[in-house]
């Protein structure tokens, strides 16, 4: 009988892989489609803890200090990130205005603060019930954070305001794309596969 609590489910094929531990630095793959199913990354948790760590930092800068100003004849005017949505709703636009404060500030927040008790959890052996939701909803709601998205539009934004005023990037312009920089690492940086066991589920493991 296959005692299926030590099996590894492919996430490309379905194809099941009894788990066995690799070596520091090295790959397990699926014997039949060859994708990825966990890596031995060192000190993966430390870095990605490291990451989150700085993330907060910048998230707390980007959201603090102007992210841009614009000079035209004589006159200057700061921006601040949650400015562009409070300018979306008086100019009624209110689902674009939730939408840019959910992608840009609410689910990044709760991304890094998720992980950051998740990491927390994992290092000093607390009880993982809270982690394990926060875990779960942290993956669920991972497509929704479009910081990408919004830097990529602040970019084409401050080409068009070019032709028409002084454009003056402030501090969280950098601490923003700093933020963007330091989400992905540590995205990529994270193996799910790994947090999963270390919070106690190989016996289940998760399949989004």
């Amino acid at each position: 009988m296959i005692d299926y609590s030590s099996c590894v489910a492919c996430q490309e094929c379905g194809q099941l892989h009894r788990y066995n531990p690799v070596a520091p630095g090295k790959t397990a793959t699926c014997q039949r489609c060859g994708s990825v199913l966990y890596r031995n990354r060192p000190h993966m948790l430390e870095s990605v803890l490291a990451l989150t760590l700085a993330g907060l930092v910048l998230f707390i800068l980007s959201n603090w200090l102007p992210l841009l100003g614009l000079r035209a004849q004589s006159i200057e005017q700061e921006f601040h990130l949650l400015g562009a949505s409070i300018a979306f709703w008086d100019g009624g636009y209110h689902v674009l205005a939730a939408l840019i404060v959910l992608n840009t500030i609410v689910f990044p927040l709760f991304e890094l603060l998720a992980l950051l008790i998740v990491l927390l959890t994992i290092r000093y052996r607390w009880e993982p019930s809270l982690a394990i939701v926060l875990f779960r909803w942290m993956r669920e709601l991972k497509p929704w954070g479009m910081l990408e998205v919004f830097m990529l539009g602040i970019l084409v934004a401050m080409v068009k305001l070019g032709d028409m005023a002084t454009l003056i990037m402030g501090t969280a312009l950098w601490s923003f794309a700093g933020l963007v920089v330091t989400m992905t690492a540590a995205t990529s940086l994270l193996e799910p596969f790994v947090v999963w066991r270390e919070l106690g589920r190989d016996k289940r493991v998760p399949t989004n």
